[in-house]
């Protein structure tokens, strides 16, 4: 994620949680529809609005970054 944030500099922030935190956010977990595989991907657009749910943690960059583009044409 280091990369990513390096460049996309300040239009995208990322935050990775680790599996003892998610742990303690099952309520959000299960909002997303990821109670099954207990983890996944989230983009939000600037506003909060929840743009992408990428289920599960076996996506590489490629997806990742369709991800982020997508939330930031978005706005």
């Amino acid at each position: 994620m280091g990369e990513l944030e390096q460049e996309y500099g300040d239009r995208v922030y990322f935050n990775v949680i680790s599996a003892g935190e998610t742990a303690k956010r099952q309520d959000e977990v299960e909002a997303f529809g990821f109670a099954d595989l207990k983890h996944g991907m989230v983009g939000f657009s600037s506003d909060g609005k929840n743009l992408i749910r990428v289920p599960g943690h076996q996506f590489g960059r490629e997806r990742i970054e369709a991800a982020v583009k997508a939330v930031l044409a978005a706005g």
